[in-house]
């Protein structure tokens, strides 16, 4: 389990259509977006540094810890921590208008949504999962320890969004104020706690027209903070949704344990309003919960490596090609499942369909003539019954299959946009039926790049899936080249029959002369061996180029089709 599964193990969000969970390298703090169809929860993904020389550091949305099993714990808290606070926000009920149209707010307008969502999702941890509190109120700790005082902050309305941050995570707040500060800020402070109020009351059913009290209450805060204008940023903390511009934090890491564990006490009480004097600090985490954190991260370590030797296994391949490099897809696992929820069961008719085309190759019928088997024989004699299989049949094996998948995740493609990305799931999730060695097949994306989705040494696993869902649409169309990688890797193989199978709107682009370059590599792998068949979507285009080929305008012109071609490859290439 890498930390993308313990993501998702963790996720209060049990709707894995409704929130989706990725994990980009490329960023260093949550992102949590929202649309129409949902919310997207992007997640950093912790950073090893150091040698063999010097003690490993793992860092973590700013935070560093020696990459031993303590500080390997300490990063699992702060994780946690993201994890419950953003997929808590998945659960907050959002009104009619915001289903219809979610518009881009202001600064003041995201940082007050956000607080007021803020002490929505406390109070509901509070009621439903208090111990999930424990690893937020760490990850205020070092919030807190990090954060300047208020009093050097030079603008007026940052001072109060901070102080405000600090006193409904923390209970306390760090610095003082001028007076007319002080008296606005006690002022909004007692409009949340009576919020805060309402809105535990409201779990129970006690409070009614909650979504009044949030909208004055945020009122109120936006009205205030526009007073102490302008507004420059909107701060948040470390684990919580980014929401832009931040400069509230000290770059200094100086604090002691003796510190961070004062001042994660009273953020404990304060989002829990339950003292625990007399429990010790790490007994707040069980056992248990450490070891699956570092599971995780062994895990994700193990991920890491796995997929580098991927990348330099295909890299030599993409070398000679004209594509711009090898990568994994973003990973996307509620999208994987919007697609497949299209898909209507038909994988189910195309596994079906190519079940019995299989049959059909590998039937061994009965022999009705050729050199006697005497025990049979011998012993229809003796019964008196008559029997026709009584000659000797050829011992049979079965022939070996292997497939490689190729999809064409080009812009052009982005018109058929998930009814494309549904026929891909349509025939790997067939594919992983059919060909129960999960080494025999693979799965690639391309465009003016190559995307490794399923490679040989992986099973088609929650990772590979959610793979599937994170490939973007984007780039040009280098069809040969893609084609001659596939190719390339699946030529390695000692299978029987090597099946090379490409889903495409048909439309080679990207530099002169594509299209004959395209004509000449489909050429050359059927001169090694490979059945290469050519699936158009929406598209009779493919025959242009390949004999094998099958024009898909629904998924049942999928299943209707694609196991005839497979038929039709299959005898052909056994004559």
């Amino acid at each position: 389990m890498g930390f993308l599964d313990y993501a998702w193990s963790l996720s209060l969000q049990k709707d894995d259509m409704k929130a989706g969970i990725q994990i980009d390298q490329k960023i260093h703090r949550p992102i949590l977006l929202q649309d129409l169809s949902g919310f997207k929860i992007i997640l950093p993904a912790p950073v090893i540094s150091g040698n063999e020389n010097e003690e490993k550091k793992v860092t973590f949305i700013g935070y560093n810890y020696s990459a031993n099993n303590l500080g390997i714990e300490k990063i699992g808290r702060i994780f946690r921590a993201c994890i419950f606070h953003l997929t808590a926000h998945t659960l907050i009920p959002i009104e009619k208008e915001k289903e219809q149209k979610i518009s881009k707010k202001s600064i003041t307008n995201n940082f007050t949504e956000s607080l007021v969502n803020d002490v929505y999702v406390n109070s509901y941890l509070a009621v439903n999962y208090p111990e999930k509190l424990v690893d937020i109120a760490y990850a205020n700790s070092l919030a807190y320890l990090r954060m300047k005082p208020v009093n050097t902050i030079f603008n007026p309305a940052t001072r109060l969004m901070a102080a405000l941050l600090s006193k409904m995570n923390v209970g306390i707040i760090k610095g003082n104020f001028e007076i007319n500060e002080r008296k606005a800020f006690n002022h909004l402070i007692k409009k949340l706690i009576r919020m805060k109020g309402k809105i535990i009351k409201s779990f129970s059913e006690k409070e009614k027209n909650l979504e009044d009290v949030l909208k004055n209450t945020a009122f109120q805060i936006t009205k205030t903070l526009e007073d102490f204008g302008p507004i420059l940023e909107a701060p948040s903390f470390h684990h919580t949704e980014n929401l832009g511009k931040c400069t509230i934090f000290s770059q200094q890491n100086t604090f002691s344990e003796t510190d961070e564990e004062k001042i994660f006490r009273k953020s404990v009480e304060t989002l829990t309003e339950i003292k625990h004097a007399e429990k010790s600090f790490e007994s707040f985490w069980s056992k248990e919960t450490n070891i699956e954190a570092i599971q995780a991260f062994n895990t994700w370590l193990g991920q890491e490596e796995r997929e580098n030797r991927m990348l330099s296994k295909i890299e030599k391949f993409v070398a000679s090609t004209k594509l711009k490099d090898v990568s994994f897809p973003g990973e996307d696992y509620s999208q994987y499942l919007k697609a497949r929820a299209l898909i209507n069961g038909a994988n189910r008719r195309l596994l079906d369909s190519l079940r019995v085309a299989q049959d059909a190759l590998d039937e061994d019928p009965g022999k009705l003539y050729g050199e006697l088997d005497l025990p049979t024989v011998v012993q229809m004699m003796i019964s008196g019954q008559s029997r026709d299989d009584v000659f000797l049949r050829d011992e049979y094996l079965s022939r070996s299959f292997a497939w490689s998948i190729l999809f064409d995740a080009s812009a052009s493609m982005a018109v058929k946009g998930e009814k494309a990305r549904a026929i891909a799931v349509c025939i790997s999730e067939a594919t992983k039926e059919l060909l129960m060695d999960p080494g025999s097949w693979t799965f690639f994306g391309f465009s003016d790049r190559f995307y490794i989705l399923k490679d040989a040494s992986e099973a088609y696993s929650r990772r590979v899936r959610a793979r599937i869902g994170g490939l973007k649409f984007e780039g040009l169309t280098y069809m040969p080249d893609a084609l001659e990688v596939a190719g390339e890797i699946l030529n390695q193989r000692f299978d029987e029959q090597k099946f090379l199978i490409i889903i495409s709107d048909g439309y080679p682009c990207g530099y002169p002369g594509i299209s004959n370059a395209l004509l000449r590599t489909i050429k050359k792998l059927e001169k090694k061996g490979l059945i290469v068949i050519g699936i158009g979507l929406e598209t009779d285009h493919m025959k242009e180029y390949f004999k094998l080929n099958a024009a898909v305008y629904s998924q049942r012109d999928l299943i209707k089709t694609f196991a005839k071609l497979y038929v039709k490859a299959s005898a052909a290439a056994l004559e």
